[in-house]
Parts: C-alpha cells; structure tokens; sequence
C-alpha cells in the first residue's frame, strides 16, 4: 500500500538535501550567501577562522570554547547518484544536567562519485523552548533557508574533506556557561554542512533537565514478530532458519524484548511454518519457538500473514480474511516421531496465558494480563476487556503418523485476541465494524490516522481511546519512528540521533501533561533491528529518562478513554482495484475446487498465499508487492488451467452410430470428477447422452468416449465441448469439435451391395435350372447330357470315358465329340 507503515511517515536522523551546481546562477548567489554568513560568523569569534585552532562559540559573549575532530569511514552506500547527508547526535540521548557541555557528533556521508572539498559545520542551538509536539515536528523538518536567531549559540567546526563513499566525523560542543536556557524542556539544535557548493542541514534536539517534573510519562511498547514480506502463505525451511538463527529477524527480535515491558504482537503464520514442516522443521526455529513458548510477555495476535485487514474490507470482501486449511502442506513422514522441542507443546503442560505457552486448543483465546503476564482479577476497564478462555490441558502425544488438525497448527495462548491492526493511515470509520465483526473489536490505529477533539487539541492524548462505540488504542507516530530509527541505526550517530528525538518528545509531552500523566503506546516498526543492542539502548532510555518509564501494555490501557474519531484514509483507489481483483480469483478457485477429491488442498492454499501477498510489510517494497501479485494471478490460472480438455482433430462420420473421444487432463495431485457436456450445433448428430460423468486419476489424462447418432442429412456439425463440476461450475470450454456426417452413404452402399447379391443369386438359380433342363431333354433324347463332357474336362486329358450302356457295339474314344 501506499501509506507508511506501522506509524506514518519515518523521519530519518540523516537528513538529504540538495548540492548547488556552479552552473546555476540562483544556486551560486544562495552559496555565496551562505559562505557569507559563516564567514561573518568566524570573523565574530576569536581564532575562530584558524582550522588549527579551537572554534569559538557566537555570539561573542559566549567565551567557552568547542574541540573539533575529523575521522573519516568507509560506507557501504552505492557512490554513483547518490548525496550528501548530514547526522546531528548530541550525547548522552540528548540530555544536559547543569554545568554539563553540549557536546554532540556530526557526521557527513558522501555517496557521490566525487569528494567533497574541505569545509564548515556550523551547530547553533535555539533557546526558545518546543512547547508543543506541532512545533517540535516543525522544529525536526530541517530547511537551508532558515537563519539562526538573534540570541542563539553557535559554534564553527572546520571540516576535513570527504572521499567518496566515506562518512567524516566531527565532534564539537556548546559551554555550558553560554547555555542560558530557560527551564525544563525541549530546545532546537541544528548543524548546517557546507562545503564549495554543498549546503546541508540536520536537526535534532535537547533536553535541559533543570526542573524536570516528577511525574513519568508510561510508554508501552509492541514488538511485532513478523518475517519480511514474501508471495506464500508458509514459509519455507530455508526461511525458517535464516530468520531463526543468530542474527536473523525473528531471533534478534524475540531476544531484544524477552522478559522486559513489551509486548508481542505474532504473526500467526510464523508459528504455523515451523508446525507443519513437524519432523523437518529446522532446529533453529524448533527452538525460537521454544523460547517464544516460554516467555512472559504478553500476547497479542496479528492477521495472518500480517494482513492489511483495512484493504480487505475495503475492496469488498464480506469478512476479514483468515487461513481455511493447511492440509496441502503436510506430509506424514515428518510426523512419524516428535521434534525435540515440540512444537505443540505436548512435552509439558502448557505455562498459562500470560506466558504464551504454545499448548492449547482450537479454543483457547487467551486472558487479560497485567505486567507480568499473569492474569488479572476483578473487572476491567471496557478498554483492556479481552476474551477470555480456561488453560487447557497438556494435548496427549499422536500416534506416529497422525497429522496434525487445523486446530492445533493454529492455537496458542494469546494474552489476548480481541485486537485488530490495520496498517497506519489506511482506515476509515466503517472499518472498524469490518474488524470488530471478525471478533476484534479493539483496533490499534496510528496517531496520524485519529482526528482529537478540540479541547485536547496541541495536546498530546494518552493511548486509550473510543471511537463510538468502539475501542481504539492510539499509538504515538513520532515516538514510534524514534523508537524505529534508533532499533534500526546502522551507525552510532543515526542511533543517539534517534534518541536525542526520543527525548525531545517525552519531554514535551510530560511539560504538557497536567497532574494525570500520560499513558502512550509505541511499536517498533516491522523491519529487523540492526542488533538486540540496539532495541535495548531504546528501551533502556526509556527506563532511565526521568520523565518517562516503560509499562506494559495492560497498564497503559487503564488510564481513561479519551473519544476520537477517524481521519479517513481511503486505500488508493489502484490498490484497492487490484485487492478485488484478487478477491475475485480467490472466488474462482473456490468454485473451481469442487471438482477435487479434498477440495481444501486447494482452497487452503489459494487462502494462505493471498494473506501473504496482502502483508503489510509490503508496502515498503512497492515493486516487490507488484511481482507477488502477479505471481499471485499466476498461481490462479494455473489451478484454473489444471483440469482441461484437450483440443482433438476434426472427424469425419460415415455411420449411423459412433463414438467420438474426447481427451481430458488433470495437472493436480488428487483426482477430479467432472461432468462433460456435448452439444452439436445442429440436428444432423445427436448426442444420447449429451452429460457424461468423468473420474480422471492424478497427474493423468482420460479419454471420455460420446456416443452419437447420425440424423436424416449430411453436412457438417460443431460439437462444443464443455466440463462442468458437480456443483455445475464451468471447469474448462474446448475449442469446438467440426463432425462431417454423411451417414446416408451407408445406406446407399447397403442397397447396392443387396441389389448386386440378389442379381448374382438369380442369375445362378437361372442357369442351374437351364442346365437341368438341358440335362433332362438330352436323357429323354437318348443323348448324353451336357454333363458329361463337363466331367471329362474336369477330370482332365487322358482319361478314358465309360463306354454308353445304350450303344454296346459302339467304342468310343476318351475325348471324342458326343456333340
């Protein structure tokens, strides 16, 4: 999707601006300008010009001096078309004690092809307090075109030059005894890099703790256990164990936040990857979930597949979306004996809801929790009530070879389930009737996607909320991006960047808290840390700043609602016409599947993949999701295309009665049954039956033979070809059959061949009555009959006839003409 995730727009430490061209005359005159200033800046200060020297602070009154120092470090940016960027940390999270120096680090990052020249950091520092977050989020959106005012500190720091590809490091620092600044709060820093025609700025802030009130803001934080984005609905083997292992997504996750004041928000699609493989299940992700079993953080679950649940709605599905059946990727051969550890938790018995033991049943949805993960007693707030379920018994081990049900892939002891969280800046009012009729009836909604009331209006309101008759937990955008860019750093500067700002916010709020103070709720992002250290020096800054602690969730939610409503935002129109797209196929398929022996390989499978695709984590890769779309589609019309019939030659019919084959293929691992329809085009065929049933084995083709019957006429026939489920879903359409009939020749031929066998017949029954009427004048004559000199041809030459018995005296010879 379009919108930002987790919790709107990040604000990164690095800030991109843009290089002047020596080309440009505007450019030129605003660089010159620039140098102008920073050259009456150094001309205000003593020895402030000498690069040798120590740099002085201005304006003149200020006397304490700032040490400069340059390093320079390979980066892994690509230097072709790249910038220039510039990080402003100051130290110790952006937090002065009195008499302390504001010391901080600047870095800048060339990743140009071309080196930067040597050049000037100016830092100033603006004594006019942030009071409000509006101007703290003004304060944090650097701008070259800003001028320091009039009673602002600054100091100069002369800069190395830059190699390409390299980040120079500078330290400096403000004295303390130029400070000056007014009371507890939040002050504006800012560090502007020029170099010949390169001007960048990047801001930060700081703390001044003089003052600080003893009331603590309560921050509750969510972890989402999620993988990056992929286009199938389990994760594969390899996949498992590269997020599982040391150093991957899932490990330094789960190992940053065990045991402390966060919750887990699980992608339930993790859990069930590792079940199904049984056997064949990495170690590695054997033993994460484990561990994930065994913890005492409280719960949460997310759609599966981290879902984008505002989309689905939206681009008109009835109901959220969740997984149907995972049959299609079991195999009993990975469950002829159980992994150690068991992944259904079928070793011991199961650890309670609070401490998300994986056993339980299809049943078991989870308690309210307080800190610790035990449930709580008595009634709660309508906020934090959650469904809640008895622990179940341990589940008895299966017998070798049984697959595991959909019910137990699937349960686990959540604190809670009642939770629903849409992507940030995506949801309108009417989602959250599409999320609480899925039975989450308590959405999770980012800050920049919630409209305040005007009399809370500059304040900033703590997380519970109601919108209606709904329940909303607000999380704080700002305070979540801090959180992120600190978790995500790759360097040391970007991460006490983040948590200078972290500081600044809190900060602010708490000046503007009246006696309750405020409960706020922040996420860390679904990217993967750089390291559990660094999640750990954010949490850890939660717990040490005096003006905040770290809750847990169930805590935060006590404090009262606050009513709100939704600043809708609608899903890009593109989006969501491609999201029904795919809606459309998934109904495609479902029809489809009826053919099938277990329709729910099917359904299961078309389910599981399009969650994946709908993942959150995409919206960070736009053209990532785009390819899994399209993959997606792919997957459809090859189950729509796997049951098909195959086009044949045309037929040339000489019977009154024949069979025509029609030749069908089916592509899937289960056999299909299919009605195949024939329906010539005219009444020179019928076709008795015109619906002939057809069972056709996995992975193989069958010829389906139709009987037909010629008619009266000849000429030519189309047979179209349909197939049909039994439900009577249109399966596959062949091109039409061409059927020449000329049955009539049949006829004519049996007529002739009749007329010529009876014409033979006659003229032989003729000419023996000719022959026996011959013979028998011939005996009445006293002559011989015409048969005798046919016998002595047919007894052949040389044979000696009988002398004739009438004629004694004669003696005829063999062969002599009786005439």
């Amino acid at each position: 999707m379009d919108a930002a995730l987790d919790s709107g727009v990040r604000r990164s430490p690095r800030r991109v601006f843009r290089s002047v061209s020596a080309g440009g005359p505007r450019r030129l005159v605003a660089g010159l300008a620039v140098a102008g200033v920073v050259l009456i800046g150094m001309l205000g200060g003593t020895d402030a010009a000498r690069a040798d020297s120590t740099p002085a602070p201005t304006p003149a009154d200020a006397p304490a001096t700032a040490p400069a120092t340059s390093t320079a470090a390979p980066t892994d940016a690509p230097t072709d078309g790249g910038g220039v960027t510039v990080a402003l940390a100051p130290d110790a999270a952006g937090v002065l004690q009195p008499g302390q120096d504001l010391a901080m680090t600047i870095s800048v990052t060339n990743t140009t092809a071309s080196a930067l020249p040597a050049g000037t950091v100016r830092a100033w520092l603006d004594r006019a307090e942030l009071g409000t977050r509006a101007a703290l989020d003004t304060w944090l959106t650097p701008s070259t075109g800003a001028t320091p005012a009039a009673d602002s500190l600054a100091v100069d720091i002369p800069t190395a030059a830059v190699a390409p590809g390299t980040t120079g490091t500078f330290r400096a620092a403000l004295p303390a005894a130029g400070l000056g600044l007014s009371g507890f709060g939040a002050y504006g820093l800012e560090a502007r890099y020029t170099a010949s025609t390169t001007l960048v700025d990047s801001r930060s802030t700081i703390v001044w703790s003089v003052d600080a009130p003893t009331r603590e803001a309560s921050v509750a934080v969510i972890m989402p256990l999620t993988v990056p984005a992929g286009s199938r609905g389990l994760l594969t083997p390899a996949e498992l164990e590269t997020y599982t292992a040391s150093g991957g997504v899932l490990e330094l996750k789960l190992d940053s936040v065990i045991g402390r004041q966060v919750t887990l928000a699980i992608d339930p699609m993790v859990i069930v990857s590792i079940r199904v493989l049984g056997t064949a299940a990495p170690q590695s992700a054997l033993d994460w979930l484990a561990r994930l079993a065994s913890a005492p953080n409280p719960t949460f679950p997310l759609a599966y597949g981290d879902a984008d649940i505002s989309v689905e709605r939206q681009a008109g599905a009835a109901a959220m979306l969740e997984p149907t059946s995972f049959d299609y990727a079991l195999s009993a051969s990975n469950f002829q004996s159980t992994p150690s550890p068991d992944p259904f938790g079928r070793e011991t018995s199961s650890a309670g809801a609070g401490a998300g033991a994986a056993a339980g049943g299809a049943g078991a949805a989870g308690t309210t929790s307080d800190a610790a993960g035990a449930p709580s007693s008595g009634t709660t707030d309508p906020t934090t009530a959650a469904t809640t379920a008895p622990t179940p018994d341990p589940i008895p081990a299966s017998p070798p070879g049984t697959l595991p049900s959909f019910a137990e892939l699937t349960s686990w002891n959540y604190t809670r389930t009642d939770l629903a969280w849409p992507a940030a800046g995506t949801v309108t009012t009417d989602d959250l009737d599409f999320f609480a009729a899925g039975g989450r009836p308590t959405s999770i909604l980012s800050s920049t996607n919630v409209a305040l009331p005007s009399s809370v209006d500059g304040l900033t309101p703590s997380a519970p909320a109601t919108i209606g008759d709904k329940r909303a937990v607000i999380v704080d955008a700002g305070l979540s991006d801090a959180l992120q860019n600190a978790s995500t750093a790759t360097t040391g500067t970007a991460r006490d960047a983040a948590l200078a700002e972290l500081s600044g916010i809190l900060a602010v709020v708490d000046a503007q808290t009246g006696d309750t103070p405020t409960a706020l709720v922040a996420d860390l992002g679904r990217p993967a840390p750089a390291a559990a250290a660094q999640i750990d020096s954010a949490l850890d800054a939660l717990d040490t700043l005096p003006w905040s602690t770290a809750r847990s969730l169930a805590e935060v939610l006590t404090a009262a609602p606050l009513g709100v409503s939704v600043q809708n935002s609608d899903e890009p129109a593109s989006r969501k016409a491609t999201v029904s797209a795919m809606l459309a196929y998934e109904k495609q398929v479902d029809d489809f599947s009826s053919v099938a022996a277990k329709p729910e390989l099917l359904t299961g499978n078309q389910r599981a993949t399009l969650l994946a695709v709908l993942a959150q984590s995409w919206a960070a890769d736009p053209d990532g999701r785009t390819a899994a779309e399209a993959d997606y589609a792919t997957l459809t019309s090859t189950t729509l295309d796997s049951v098909k019939i195959i086009d044949g030659s045309n037929i040339n019919l000489f019977a009154t009665s024949s069979e025509v084959p029609v030749l069908i293929s089916n592509e899937l691992n289960q056999p299909v049954t299919v009605d195949l329809q024939v329906t010539p085009s005219n009444g020179r065929l019928v076709v008795e039956p015109g619906r002939i049933e057809v069972v056709v084995e996995a992975k193989s083709q069958k010829t389906a033979r139709v009987p037909v019957k010629a008619a009266v006429a000849s000429g030519q026939v189309d047979l179209r070809l349909d197939l049909y489920s039994p439900s009577g879903v249109t399966i596959s359409q062949a091109a039409p059959r061409q059927i020449n009939v000329s049955a009539d020749w049949e006829g004519i031929g049996t007529i002739v061949i009749g007329v010529l066998a009876v014409g033979l017949l006659a003229f032989g029954i003729v000419r023996q009555v000719q022959k026996r009427r011959r013979a028998k004048a011939a005996a009445a004559a006293g002559e011989p009959s015409e048969a005798a000199p046919d016998a002595a041809a047919d007894a052949g030459a040389g044979t000696v006839a009988t002398p004739a018995a009438a004629d004694p005296g004669a003696h005829p010879t063999a062969g002599e003409d009786r005439g």
